[in-house]
């Protein structure tokens, strides 16, 4: 498949967007603000976050969002079976995504 130029550029932007995006979100000011001094990747105490846990989240964060890009799939097809497919991959990520995010909360804890 062909992309015209413009249409790099819009897929570009996206993806900075979403990367921009997930990395605040994931606390990337709060881990160059407390964090800045930790030499661990993940400390156990709640009120530092370091860059590494920053970059965890980060991913946990993408790791769902292709979940839920496998989800909104299932409702583009037409085939019973890929429709099922998404639906099991889809929904299978985003509990991957939700088990290693209840597993770095609980060593932070």
């Amino acid at each position: 498949m062909m992309l015209s130029s413009s249409s790099k550029v819009v897929f570009i932007v996206e993806g900075a967007y979403l990367i921009t995006f997930f990395v605040l979100a994931s606390g990337a000011v709060n881990a160059a603000i407390e964090g800045a001094g930790a030499r661990a990747f993940i400390l156990p105490a709640r009120n530092v976050q370091t860059l590494g846990e920053t970059v965890a989240i980060t991913m946990i964060l993408f790791i769902g969002f292709a979940g839920t890009l496998l989800l909104h799939r299932a409702g583009k097809v037409f085939a019973t079976t890929t429709q099922n497919a998404f639906l099991a991959g889809g929904f299978g990520i985003i509990g991957i995504a939700m088990l290693i995010g209840y597993i770095l909360v609980n060593i932070k804890v």
